[in-house]
């Protein structure tokens, strides 16, 4: 009986522990510098929020945007969940105040990318949102690239829509050989390159690409991590992810990995908190 009562009382406090880091989330902050940047400049990064609100209105999370005072916010994708409608106005009424911080970028991940067939149920809702979205002055980016201003930088900002072959649960889809140069235009010689890329599983061929700084998201952190080993699992249900949160650097070039702000299907964060992302720009 002792031994029944113990699990219970284990098992109910995980129950809370769980929904209270639910509604927590931290500012993580990231620098990156090159020869191509003037001056210095910020930018926030919002990834996988799926409909979550930190506070009414979402209060908290555009507090802390505010504070941080960017020049721009990039959005990597999966501001809702696909099949939860509820979580659209959520999401919108989000990015209607984000977008009177700064200008926003909107890039598809793959629950938008879900919504964009005509044949999903709640294909006529998405549109109405994007609609609404759109009209907010949120600038929304399929695969395709501009220029724009980055503080007293101008920098040439891609982003890259996967298809959903590429997001096969237990298993991550080799990317096609030169996928990115083939979709992508070429990178403007002398601008900085920001790729907006939800899937992380491939920052290999985002550095080999060309881009300076790629934010990514969609690994969640990877559910839950151990300290001192990581991620365990990804929503992919792909077992111990390589690039699963943080910075990744290789030949001076950048992947930086959002957590995410939101949970769908599996709401669990073990040692693994919710975070917004601060990204400092440096002239190097």
């Amino acid at each position: 009986m002792k031994i029944l009562f113990f699990a219970l009382a284990v098992v109910l406090c995980y129950i809370l522990w769980q929904k209270w880091e639910l509604t927590k989330f931290r500012v993580t902050e990231y620098r990156v510098s090159s020869p191509k940047l003037k001056g210095r400049a910020c930018a926030a990064v919002i990834a996988d929020m799926h409909g979550f609100s930190y506070g009414r209105g979402n209060r908290r999370l555009l507090e802390e945007v505010r504070k941080l005072k960017p020049h721009a916010i990039f959005i990597p994708g999966d501001m809702l969940v696909s099949k939860y409608s509820g979580t659209y106005e959520v999401a919108l009424r989000a990015l209607q105040e984000l977008a009177r911080i700064a200008p926003v970028y909107y890039s598809y991940g793959n629950h938008e990318s879900r919504l964009r067939n005509p044949e999903k149920a709640n294909h006529p809702l998405f549109m109405q949102y994007m609609s609404k979205v759109k009209e907010a002055g949120v600038i929304v980016m399929g695969t395709e690239s501009r220029e724009i201003s980055l503080g007293e930088n101008r920098v040439q900002l891609s982003a890259l829509e996967l298809e959903l072959d590429y997001y096969e649960k237990g298993r991550i889809v080799p990317l096609e050989q030169g996928y990115l140069t083939e979709h992508l235009p070429a990178q403007k010689e002398g601008l900085y390159q920001i790729l907006l890329a939800h899937n992380p599983a491939y920052a290999g061929h985002y550095i080999r690409w060309g881009a300076d700084v790629a934010f990514c998201g969609h690994n969640h952190g990877g559910l839950i991590r151990v300290p001192g080993i990581g991620s365990v699992i990804s929503p992919q249900l792909t077992w111990f992810p390589k690039y699963d949160a943080g910075l990744f650097q290789e030949d001076g070039k950048n992947v930086i990995i959002s957590r995410g702000l939101g949970t769908h299907t599996f709401h669990v964060r073990i040692f693994n908190r919710a975070e917004l992302l601060a990204v400092t720009f440096l002239p190097e």
